[in-house]
This record gives C-alpha cells, sequence and structure tokens, in this order.
C-alpha cells in the first residue's frame, strides 16, 4: 500500500511539473492578474452606464407617454406593495450549492489532469460606480471553490449601482507551444430582479462564466477564451421582472492557443451588477453562487514539422 501511495505521489507531482512548465509562478503574479482584471471590469461598467443613461434620457423625453404619478395619495398602497416586494426579493441570500463527490496522465504530444481544492487562487473584486449613492454589495471567494457576488440598488432617490465579481482558478505555463482547454462542471445558482417606473434607468446583469486569461509578467492579458454557463442583462424601463434558478450544473470547456511566453489564467467566475434610481423609480437586484468541485485541463503540444 505504501507503495502505491508512493507511485501516486510521483505521478501527482510529475504531471505538477509539466502543468507549471518546470519554472514557479513569480510572487505577486495572482495580485497583479486581479488588479488588471479590475481594471478592465471597471472600464466595462463605466462605458456600459454612460450609454444607458443616455438611452435612458432620450426615451423619457418622448411625448405623450403615461407615467405613473408617484406624488399621488391613490398610489402610495401600490408602491409601497413594489418596495416591499423588493426588498424580500433583495434581501434573500443564495446558499452556496452542494455538489457530490483524479488524477491525469501523459502520453506523447499530450498531458492532462483534474486539480481539485484548493485551488491556485480566489479572488473577489468589487467595482463601485463613481458618484453614487451607495448599493448594497457582498462577494466571496475562496480556494475550496466557493464563490459568490450580489448587488442590490440602494432605496435612496438617485443614480446608483455597482457590482461583484468573484473567481477561483489554476494557473497553466506550457513547456512549448500548443492548445489548452479546459474544463469545469460547477454547481451554481441565481437571481435577478428588476422594478422599474415610468422611464426610470434600472439594470441588472450578471453571469457564470469559465474563462482562461494568457498574462505577461507585466500585467499585460494579451490572449483570452470564454464561455458561459448563465447569464442575463435586463434594462426595460417601465416594468417589473424576475427570474432564478437554483442548483443548476452545466459542463463547459473552452480552449485557447497557448506559448510559454505567458502564464495562463483558468477560472470559474460570477459576476453580477445592479443600477437604479431609488424609490420611487427604479429597484435592482442581481445575485450567483457556485462551487466548483474541479477543473480540469488537457494541453496538446504542437506537432513540429520537421524539414
Amino acid at each position: 500500500m505504501a507503495k502505491k501511495r508512493g507511485a501516486t505521489k510521483r505521478h501527482h507531482e510529475a504531471l505538477e511539473f509539466l502543468r507549471m512548465g518546470g519554472t514557479q509562478i513569480p510572487a505577486g503574479f495572482a495580485s497583479k492578474a486581479a488588479a488588471v482584471t479590475e481594471s478592465m471590469l471597471r472600464e466595462k461598467l463605466n462605458a456600459g452606464t454612460a450609454s444607458r443613461r443616455r438611452g435612458a434620457k432620450l426615451f423619457g423625453a418622448l411625448k405623450g407617454r403615461s407615467t405613473v404619478t408617484v406624488n399621488d395619495p391613490a398610489n402610495k398602497k401600490a408602491l409601497d406593495g413594489l418596495l416591499s416586494w423588493h426588498k424580500k426579493v433583495a434581501g434573500k441570500k443564495l446558499a452556496f450549492p452542494k455538489v457530490t463527490s483524479g488524477l491525469g496522465g501523459f502520453v506523447p504530444g499530450r498531458i492532462s489532469g483534474t486539480i481539485v481544492p484548493p485551488f491556485n487562487f480566489a479572488d473577489s473584486i468589487p467595482t463601485l460606480l463613481a458618484n453614487v449613492s451607495d448599493p448594497t454589495l457582498s462577494v466571496s471567494a475562496s480556494v475550496n471553490g466557493q464563490i459568490s457576488a450580489s448587488a442590490v440598488t440602494s432605496q435612496t432617490r438617485g443614480f446608483n449601482g455597482g457590482s461583484e465579481y468573484a473567481r477561483v482558478g489554476i494557473f497553466f505555463h506550457p513547456m512549448t507551444p500548443g492548445t489548452l482547454t479546459i474544463s469545469a462542471s460547477p454547481t451554481y445558482s441565481f437571481q435577478w430582479s428588476t422594478n422599474s417606473l415610468n422611464s426610470s434607468l434600472v439594470t441588472s446583469s450578471g453571469s457564470v462564466g469559465l474563462t482562461i486569461y494568457g498574462m505577461t509578467d507585466m500585467a499585460q492579458i494579451l490572449a483570452t477564451a470564454g464561455t458561459i454557463y448563465e447569464s442575463w442583462q435586463e434594462d426595460t424601463a417601465g416594468q417589473l421582472d424576475f427570474d432564478f434558478g437554483l442548483n443548476v450544473q452545466k459542463s463547459l470547456s473552452v480552449s485557447l492557443d497557448v506559448t510559454p511566453s505567458l502564464v495562463y489564467i483558468c477560472f470559474v467566475e460570477v459576476f453580477a451588477h445592479v443600477i437604479g434610481m431609488g424609490w420611487p423609480g427604479s429597484l435592482a437586484s442581481a445575485m450567483a453562487a457556485a462551487t466548483v468541485p474541479s477543473i480540469s485541463y488537457v494541453f496538446d503540444a504542437q506537432q513540429l514539422v520537421m524539414a
């Protein structure tokens, strides 16, 4: 039995050596990756928010549109009921989904393996929109494979919003050029809501995804590939919308051509983003939580053609 355990350990160490390209990830590399990801998220969200605000302003200027008079005492009961509904939905906390409980191998030109927790890194990244009242944001990320993100707009009148992002994953550093394929089967839950009066700007968006980034030591992301398990983008003014999913399990994979010049960050991610105008006006919530039991990889080395 001891001999078998020793062989298994050596097999695992050999796979780890090949997965990391025979080198160690530089100290601080994971924090650099989190910082550059935060910058990318902030730029994307700010650009999208500016566009939606312009659209809402133009839509609100249309002539002949019927509107809800929020100051009419006759509407108070209905408005209070809508607010109560939002509080109930937004106050819910998603539990981490439970999952049911390898070694990989190598053949000429290919290595493969399955990584189980603890993973190489876990990041949580908040993004509060500039010059806004405070939304309620919460996030968590653990190398044990549990990640969650939640965002709820403020009830205070005025433009407000923000997002949360969490991920967990592994590193890969190839010795030679080739194709890297990552696969994972997380179990996840999500919930979102929008509650908007008249032309009040509102947004609830989010996703659960599987992604590969190729990054330099200088924190430049030069190659990306990704796929989505679940996503939503709800921004219709003047409506009440809601959806959810509990303990959903999906298996997906994503591939990317890789080179030894980059270190590859491979991860499952959750994202939640909201925009609202307070109440009466518009409110939104977005939540996602996932449990990742393992992340598998297959690397096929590039076949060299001899002259």
